[in-house]
């Protein structure tokens, strides 16, 4: 078997799109199924704020398997009070 993606690498971002493509729009069919009222819209909100999420956390995950798991956290747990801004 032979896969046509010689960087594995590039098959987590091209993953990562179709998800973030996909999704939302399976998520309107799925809402323009419902009837109106406010579950609709909260069914809707709810659902980009879990896609959202999804796509946040495999992003840090995949940013901590490219670190490295020991350095990532030995990064975030050096300074726990330095400021972002400054």
């Amino acid at each position: 078997m032979m896969t046509s993606i010689k960087n594995y690498g590039d098959f987590f971002y091209r993953t990562l799109a179709g998800v973030a493509i996909g999704a939302p729009i399976l998520l309107v069919g799925a809402v323009s199924q419902l009837s109106e009222g406010a579950e609709r819209g909260d069914f809707m909100a709810y659902g980009l704020g879990a896609v959202v999420t999804i796509l946040a956390t495999a992003l840090v995950l995949r940013a901590a398997y490219t670190l490295g798991f020991t350095k990532a956290l030995r990064i975030a747990t050096s300074e726990p009070h330095r400021s972002v801004t400054v």
